[in-house]
């Protein structure tokens, strides 16, 4: 599922954004950690989760609403 959403991501970069993606193997639960900021802006998305795909695809599309206009 990842795999089809580098294309988009690499337009947030193209942008100037910076996309990270954490999986962590020290928590129980919300193991996975999605970030999205854009440094010249104040703009951070970041969110704990389990599912680290639709986390993602909530992220890209929350940026893209505060960025596209």
């Amino acid at each position: 599922m990842i795999d089809s959403l580098i294309p988009q991501i690499e337009g947030l970069q193209a942008q100037g954004a910076v996309v990270l993606l954490k999986w962590d193997g020290a928590r129980a639960r919300a193991r996975c950690t999605v970030v999205v900021t854009r440094q010249e802006t104040d703009y951070v998305w970041r969110k704990d989760c389990d599912d680290i795909g639709s986390t993602l695809v909530e992220a890209l599309a929350a940026y893209k609403a505060q960025h596209d206009h």
